[in-house]
Order: structure tokens, then C-alpha cells, then sequence
């Protein structure tokens, strides 16, 4: 690669960076969806390459796990599909859930840099509590259905289990908090591609299993650390929060511990 080409590519990521503290571009009238959807335009495309490119140098940190996961049966089909349900959520699913956010103007005009912070921990805490009832719902007997392939990962993780969810998870879990979120709060552009980046990263982060030990030392008591999801992998019935603020903790603070925590989890 040239000097020339290295320049453009770099007055492109700064160009890119300098529409972060805009309001995102009205959509053209007549612009073809796909066109409008996944396009650098779109905020989200770009949060979708850097996904995959982070999950791939994690998945880099975990040969064991992968390898442990490939060797039971049958867990290379388990692991085929992961990948799969990966490229599909966050390529296809990810871009219009955010589309839906921009095209409906629920991105108000740039904050203060207080306003920023104020709004992107509004944004952590909501998709946390979002995440959270979405989650409980999906371990009933009732709505199981949508959550038990995540679940074939439970003995070994891997990074690229944290996107290896069924469509209905993954757009109501995942995708549904930050719309009800950005409808209710209406953050700026920075502020949501921010909150999403957090969320996205800490979400690969608490499936990475070479980290487990350290995120035990250095997570404080109030947020979710890699040991204690991967808890949650393997007993089903204790810290459901993820990934970001752990509710489990904060409710537990308040109104105490529910007597299904810890205990022997039934699919049927």
C-alpha cells in the first residue's frame, strides 16, 4: 500500500470521526433501503467491522476453548453455526436496528461533553435493565426456546459465543433495549455509537475466557466480569446480568436474592 493510498484511508477515518458530532445526514428521498442501510453512513456498519475484527483477535486468546469446543460432539457444527449466527446478527440485524434509531430522528443535535457522560451511562444502564428482563424471560420454560443455542456453550466459551444468539434473542435482548432507549433518551450521534461500542466490547469481553481471573480482580463489585458469566454458562441460574452493570448485585441490594438463584435449572 502506497503513501497515497494510506493518506486517503486516513482523511476518510477522520472524516468519519468529525460526523460523529453531527447529526447523521437526512436520508436521501427515494435512496434504495439496502443503499441507506449499509452504507459507512450508517454508524453501525462501522461498529459491525470493528466487532468482527475484535472478535476474531479475542478468538485469537481462546485456541483452547475453540479446540475444546470443536472436539466434543457435536460441537464443530455448534461452532459453524456461532460463526453464522455472528455474521448474520451483527451484519444484517445490527445495521437496520440502528437504521430504525437515525431514520426516525430519534438523534437529537450534539451535547456538551458533561451531557455526553451523563447520556451514555443513561445508555449503559438502560440496555442493562433491558438485557436483564429480556434475559430472565428467555430462562422460563416459556421462551427457553430462544435462548438454548446459546446455551450449547456452557462447559467451554469462546468469543464468538457472545454473538452465537437465535434471531428473537438477538433482536429482543440485544437490538430492543437500545431502541426503547434511544426513543426514550434521544442521545446524540457520539453518545450512542459510544454507549454501543462499550456494550459490544464488554460483551466479548465477559466471553473471553483467558481474562476470566484478571476481570475478578479489576471489575468492580457493580459490573459484570468475564468469571461471572461464565458462572452463568455453566449453572444457568446465577448472575444473569450482562454485560455491562451487573442488576443482579443492585437488586439484590434492595430487595435481596431470588430464591431460583444458584439452584438446579430445568429445560422441560
Amino acid at each position: 500500500m502506497n503513501y497515497a493510498s494510506n493518506a486517503t484511508i486516513s482523511s476518510s477515518v477522520v472524516d468519519w470521526v468529525r460526523r460523529l458530532d453531527e447529526v447523521p445526514a437526512a436520508k436521501a428521498p427515494g435512496m434504495p433501503y439496502v443503499a441507506r442501510t449499509w452504507s459507512l453512513q450508517n454508524d453501525s456498519v462501522v461498529m459491525t467491522l470493528a466487532t468482527f475484527a475484535l472478535t476474531a483477535m479475542l478468538e485469537l486468546l481462546s485456541l483452547d476453548a475453540v479446540h475444546n469446543i470443536c472436539t466434543k460432539k457435536p460441537g464443530t457444527r455448534y461452532y459453524v453455526q456461532g460463526v453464522m449466527m455472528n455474521i448474520f446478527n451483527n451484519g444484517i440485524l445490527g445495521p437496520i436496528a440502528y437504521d430504525i434509531v437515525t431514520s426516525n430522528g430519534w438523534i437529537s443535535a450534539p451535547f456538551s461533553t458533561k451531557g455526553r457522560a451523563a447520556m451514555v451511562g443513561g445508555i449503559l444502564l438502560g440496555h442493562a435493565i433491558g438485557y436483564y428482563l429480556a434475559h430472565r424471560w428467555m430462562h422460563t420454560r416459556r421462551m427457553y426456546w430462544a435462548h438454548r443455542f446459546h446455551h450449547k456453550f456452557n462447559v467451554f466459551v469462546c468469543p464468538t459465543t457472545a454473538n452465537a444468539v437465535s434471531l428473537a434473542e438477538y433482536a429482543i435482548a440485544y437490538m430492543l433495549p437500545f431502541i426503547v432507549g434511544a426513543y426514550l433518551l434521544r442521545p446524540d450521534r457520539l453518545s450512542m455509537f459510544i454507549g454501543v461500542g462499550i456494550i459490544s466490547l464488554n460483551n466479548l469481553l465477559i466471553h473471553t475466557p483467558s481474562i476470566s481471573e484478571l476481570s475478578a480482580r479489576v471489575v468492580p463489585w457493580w459490573g459484570v466480569s468475564t468469571a461471572d458469566h461464565l458462572e452463568h454458562h455453566k449453572r444457568l441460574t446465577t448472575h444473569w446480568a450482562a454485560p455491562t452493570i451487573s442488576i443482579d448485585r443492585l437488586l439484590a441490594c434492595v430487595v435481596g436474592t431470588p430464591d431460583s438463584y444458584g439452584k438446579e435449572f430445568k429445560e422441560d
